[in-house]
């Protein structure tokens, strides 16, 4: 995992100390997938992991989210949009926790193929974080 923020820390050790039941995981390396998300208004596919992790990671997501959307690729496409495909999971990348409106999610980088073209997908999953 790239370099770890304060925040980020903060949640995975609430998580740890939490007594909250297992959370569901990602879709496995191989399976085809449809992507639909319980935080943004579709899947978040961007053109890199890289962007896929700036967004995990960052203290306002939808704010690094809505840059990523405004910027555009060689294709002249935005670099991140949010959409609902189905794709063939290539790989799977644990990201740690992102927090969003009060939430927290587990989130992952789901590379994909969809339709021969190479994306990766924000993935989450959301859960209560437990204080001790």
């Amino acid at each position: 995992m790239a370099a770890t923020t304060p925040r980020l820390l903060t949640a995975l050790a609430a998580l740890a100390l939490s007594a909250a039941p297992a959370l569901a995981a990602p879709p496995t390396v191989g399976s085809d997938y449809t992507f639909l998300d319980p935080v943004f208004r579709g899947t978040i596919f961007c053109d890199t992991l890289k962007e896929i992790r700036a967004i995990a990671e960052a203290d306002q997501p939808d704010a690094a989210y809505s840059n990523f959307y405004l910027t555009t690729n060689d294709r002249d496409e935005p670099m991140c949009m949010a959409i609902a495909p189905t794709g063939r999971v290539v790989d799977v990348v644990p990201l740690g926790v992102m927090e969003k409106d009060g939430g927290a999610y587990n989130a992952w980088a789901i590379e994909t193929d969809v339709n021969g073209t190479t994306a990766f997908a924000l993935y989450l999953e959301r859960f209560n974080l437990v204080h001790a």
